[in-house]
């Protein structure tokens, strides 16, 4: 009877050892695939440009020069720096393969006319692709529209179906109607607003220019935030309608774990009165 206790006793200490390990080795490879999952992909900079001017032309906040642009762009080939389209991000992370070292990608918000007299020809000099991010409403402000003009003149929709065909552009979303101060900043929620009213409005505007964008043969699934507000409503609507990378102006250089380091990019303003490039892509 007692060697049948102290059988019995050996088993399940031999059993209490062998879980135990079990369940540490477990443990392990448990911490081992969380580590790998965030292992990073590497770092992206993204620049932010809007305006770019006639060669020597006075600069701005956001308004660049057709010479200081090339300055840029000499400068990131100069320095090794490899500028990607968005496709090739996307595609990259999606596969979970590494970015190139120093990958950069080039932005241009609200589709003014003087990108394609000024900047596309140096994107195809360089070789380079930049993401054009257009305003629906603001395609009433084209070239044939008689009261606008000067450097202030926008896309027209054929406009953006022509450069469409361009494998230097992309074409991203920067609203249709909500690139606007008042009554809200951007998609920015008004006080009081509750969440379904405001992703119902948000929703509906999105769709507007999916639509007039699909109506020309243009399809994207990156949208750019108009003066970089946003929510986590504004994020919700975007994912379920298929939008796979948002950018935003805050600054900082982007480290890419997985797809879902896709939302909420960080941008470098290009504000050409201040900064050299090297000096921005120095504090990134």
């Amino acid at each position: 009877m007692r060697q049948r206790v102290k059988a019995i006793v050996a088993s399940v200490f031999i059993l209490a050892v062998v879980t135990a390990y079990c369940g540490f080795a477990l443990g392990v490879n448990s911490a081992q695939n969380v580590f790998a999952q965030k292992e990073s992909l590497g770092k992206l900079t993204v620049l932010m440009y809007h305006n770019t001017l006639a060669p020597n032309k006075k600069e701005c906040v956001y308004c660049i020069n057709q010479n200081h642009l090339r300055q840029d762009f000499q400068y990131l080939r100069d320095n090794g720096y490899k500028v990607l389209s968005c496709a090739e991000i996307i595609r990259t992370v999606k596969r979970g393969k590494k970015l190139p070292d120093k990958a950069v990608m080039l932005t241009f918000d609200d589709g003014y006319l003087n990108n394609l007299k000024y900047a596309l020809p140096l994107l195809k000099e360089f070789d380079y692709t930049g993401l054009f991010s257009v305003v629906g409403d603001y395609t009433r402000l084209d070239r044939h529209n008689k009261k606008s003009g000067g450097d202030f003149v926008y896309f027209g929709w054929e406009d953006i179906a022509d450069v469409n065909a361009s494998n230097n552009i992309e074409i991203g979303l920067h609203s249709y109607s909500m690139h606007n101060t008042k009554p809200r900043l951007g998609v920015a929620k008004l006080r009081g607003e509750s969440d379904e009213s405001y992703k119902k409005v948000f929703s509906e505007d999105t769709d507007k220019l999916i639509k007039s964008l699909a109506d020309i043969g243009v399809f994207t699934d990156i949208y750019a935030y108009p003066y970089g507000k946003y929510t986590k409503e504004s994020e919700q609507v975007l994912k379920d309608k298929g939008i796979i990378m948002t950018l935003t102006c805050n600054e900082g250089v982007n480290t890419i774990y997985s797809e879902q380091s896709l939302y909420l990019m960080r941008r470098f303003n290009r504000d050409a009165t201040k900064d050299s490039l090297s000096e921005i892509i120095g504090r990134a």
